[in-house]
This record gives C-alpha cells, sequence and structure tokens, in this order.
C-alpha cells in the first residue's frame, strides 16, 4: 500500500527494540516476501530525484544570485578600501603632527629648565623657571624651583656658617701663634739642654777613658822606668866601686835614651788618641795595631791576651782615626772586664777584619758566656750597664754607637757559639760595620 504495489505480497514488521537493535534508534521497518525489488523501492527512488532537480534549481537560482550581488561587493569593497586609506593617512598625519607639538613642548620645557640650571650654577641664585602647566613637565619645575630654594637657603647658611669659622680660625689662628712660640721656645731650651747632656755624656765618657789611659800609662811606663832604675843603680854601683869607663857609660847611656824613647812613643800615641782630627782616610790595620799596642801589655797582666786576623791590610774607611780608638778600646776593655770577672776558660779576644762589598766589617769576639737576650737589645742606650756603680757608668757603648753614627758607621751585637776540642763555647760578638774606601 505504501509503496502503490497492488500485488499479493508478505508484510511483517520488525521490531528494532530487540535483538542486535535494541541500542539503536527506534522505528519500523517490513520486508516483502515474492514481490520485485525495484517496484518496490521505485517510489523511494521517485522521490529522490525529484530532491535532486530542486537541489539543483536552487543551486542554480543562488548562482544567479550571487553573480548579480558580486559587482556591488567588489564595489562595496574598494570603496570602503578607499575610505579606510584616506582615514589611515589622515590619522597618520594627525599622529605626527601631536608627536611633533609634543616634541617641541618637552624640548622647550626642558631647554628652560636647562637655562635654568645654567642660571643658577653661575651664582644666579633667585633665578627661578616659570611654572606653565600642571603636567608632569610643571611637576618638574615646580622641584626645580624648590630644589633652587633649599639650595640657595643652605648656601646662605654656609656663607654664614663660613664667615663665622673664618672669624673662629682667626682665632684659633692667633691661640696656635702664640702655643708655636712657647712650643718654639720649649724645644730650644730643650734642644739646649739635651746638647748639655750630651756634652756632659762626652765629658763623662772622656774623663773615664782618661781614667784608662792615665792607668794604662803608668802600666806602660813601669817597664821602661823599672830599666832606668836598673841602668841607674848599675851607674851608681859602677862609680862606687871606680869602674866606670867611657863605652860602659856610653852603652848606658844609649839603654836610657831607648827607655825614653818607647815612654815618648807611648805619650805620642795617648796625645793623639785626646787630640781631635779632622775626618780623613786611613787603613784599618794602622789604627788596630796602634790600638793592640796601647793595652797590650795591661791584658798580657791579666792573662788576657788579643788575637788579631786580617786578610787585608790596606782595608780603608774615612773617618776619625782617635774616634775609631775609642770605639775599639771600649769594646775590648767590656771583654777584657768580663772575662776577668767570671774568670772564663779561654781568656782570648779575637779581632777579626773583613771586606764584604762596599763595607768593612770589624768583628770583636770574648768567650764569655755572651749577653743575656732580656737585655741585648739595651746595651746601647745611656747609662745601661751591667756593672757595679764604682765599675762603669753605662755610657761608653752608647758613645761608641754616637762616634760611629757621625761617620755613617754602626754597631751591633750578637751572641755565638764556637767549639774548640769538642767542647762549645759561648760568646759576644761586637760588629762594627764601616765605610769600604776603594778610591
Amino acid at each position: 500500500y505504501w509503496s502503490n504495489i497492488w500485488k499479493l505480497s508478505t508484510a511483517a514488521t520488525i521490531p528494532y527494540y530487540t535483538g542486535k537493535y535494541a541500542n539503536s534508534k527506534r522505528g519500523f521497518g517490513f520486508v516483502t516476501i515474492g514481490a520485485n525489488v525495484d517496484e518496490f523501492h521505485a517510489a523511494a527512488n521517485k522521490t529522490r530525484n525529484d530532491v535532486r532537480k530542486i537541489l539543483h534549481e536552487q543551486t542554480i537560482n543562488m548562482k544567479e544570485i550571487v553573480d548579480g550581488n558580486n559587482f556591488e561587493i567588489k564595489s562595496f569593497i574598494k570603496s570602503l578600501i578607499n575610505e579606510l586609506t584616506v582615514i589611515t593617512f589622515i590619522m597618520v598625519v594627525l599622529v605626527i603632527a601631536i608627536a611633533i607639538w609634543m616634541s617641541n613642548y618637552i624640548l622647550s620645557k626642558i631647554d628652560k629648565l636647562l637655562v635654568g640650571t645654567k642660571r643658577f650654577a653661575n651664582n644666579e641664585l633667585d633665578y627661578r623657571i616659570k611654572e606653565t602647566s600642571n603636567d608632569e613637565i610643571g611637576k618638574l619645575e615646580k622641584s626645580f624651583n624648590k630644589m633652587a630654594s633649599k639650595i640657595k637657603n643652605l648656601i646662605v647658611e654656609q656663607n654664614e656658617l663660613n664667615e663665622h669659622l673664618e672669624e673662629k680660625v682667626k682665632e684659633k689662628t692667633k691661640e696656635l701663634t702664640i702655643i708655636n712660640a712657647e712650643l718654639e721656645n720649649r724645644v730650644k731650651q730643650e734642644v739646649s739642654n739635651n746638647r748639655q747632656k750630651d756634652m756632659h755624656l762626652v765629658q763623662q765618657s772622656k774623663m773615664a777613658n782618661i781614667g784608662e789611659m792615665v792607668s794604662m800609662i803608668i802600666h806602660q811606663w813601669k817597664q821602661p822606668l823599672n830599666a832606668i832604675s836598673m841602668i841607674n843603680s848599675g851607674i851608681e854601683l859602677r862609680l862606687k866601686l871606680k869602674q866606670n869607663d867611657d863605652d860602659a857609660l856610653s852603652k848606658d847611656n844609649q839603654s836610657i835614651k831607648k827607655q825614653i824613647n818607647l815612654m815618648s812613643n807611648t805619650m805620642s800615641d795617648f796625645r793623639d788618641f785626646f787630640k781631635q782630627k779632622d775626618k780623613t782616610i786611613y787603613k784599618l790595620d794602622e789604627v788596630i795595631h796602634k790600638t793592640i799596642n796601647l793595652i797590650n801589655d795591661i791584658y798580657r797582666s791579666l792573662g788576657v791576651s788579643i788575637n788579631y786576623n786580617t786578610i787585608n791590610k790596606d782595608l780603608k774607611t774615612v773617618g776619625y782615626e782617635n774616634e775609631l780608638i775609642q770605639v775599639l778600646l771600649n769594646v775590648l776593655n767590656n771583654a777584657r772586664d768580663i772575662i776577668k770577672e767570671k774568670n772564663c776558660e779561654i781568656k782570648r779576644i779575637d779581632i777579626d777584619v773583613i771586606s764584604m762589598g762596599d763595607d768593612i766589617i770589624i768583628e770583636i769576639k770574648d768567650y764569655a758566656g755572651g749577653i743575656d737576650k732580656a737585655i741585648i737589645e739595651n746595651i746601647f742606650e745611656p747609662y745601661f750597664t751591667t756593672k757595679s756603680d764604682d765599675k762603669g757608668t753605662g755610657l761608653g757603648l752608647y758613645m761608641c754607637k754616637s762616634i760611629l753614627n757621625k761617620v755613617n758607621a754602626e754597631i751591633n751585637v750578637e751572641n755565638f757559639s764556637q767549639t774548640f776540642d769538642n767542647k762549645e763555647y759561648f760568646g759576644a760578638n761586637f760588629k762594627i760595620i764601616m765605610q769600604n774606601y776603594k778610591g
């Protein structure tokens, strides 16, 4: 009936909610048995063709409509593009114009600030920038003016303070001038006092040396005086025996003259020691030998020997011979005293002269146990001594240092040890460092 086919057929509905179609959309269907399939689908095919025809007609109509409106659409788009181009150009021109105006505006404000800054920097402290707007530039102008006012106030206060300080400085300068004058007077007085003290120290040292020299003179003269006394006794004895003849008297006379010459030479050496001389160039070997000759006899009487060694006897230096003798005597006498006090096993003083480049070093060594480490740094200070008051003034080594400083020389001391016969001995090594004259 539905298919418009009037033939005998058997039809049956198919329930979709059963079997494998249970979960699909609901509908119905039918099947025919014994009918022609094409005839069965004829109505559906006709409907399909009708639909296709309608769609084709609609497509043609739509195409005609689109083709008809296409020109109008293109014209509208072209017109829209032209309008947008004009508007864009106008906007660009406006933006450029506004940018130029803003740039000129900002630059003019900045120029005003620069001019104001320069004028203010040139001490126009009352100059202020005219405030013409309330924008950011205007705020900057206000800030500049406030800053200028504060700076002006600070400068005014600083000037007032400077004037006040200048007055104070003048007052303090006057006070300092007075104080400086007083200090200068005090310094002059102290310098004068120190000079007097130094002169007193020198005098004390000289007096101590004079006493030492007198003792040496007495000891040096004992031997020739004894010899003269013995010669005189021989002459007296021969007179009593009436055995004097010209030859014997002549021999005795020559012997007496020899002893007198020895005494005279001794006096010359001591006179040279105390006589102030000019700075000269001299050989160290000669000065050291002269020093040893002055003290050798008295040292021998105490059992103390002096061992002198030098590699080069022609070494020269610049200075005062008598002052170097004084330095050597002070150091040697200190060594002699400590050897005598401690009754040392090795009663010997070594003098070694060595050359090291531009320096000559005189080493004076004893074997008396060395110097206590607690005081070794103080022994060149004035009035420092380890001897009793009646045996030492504490000026000897201080004067040695002062004398050597005058000729750019120096003296120092260190402890040392040396082995003799498998036994180690300790002592003090005084080093006198002087200029090596190579002219």
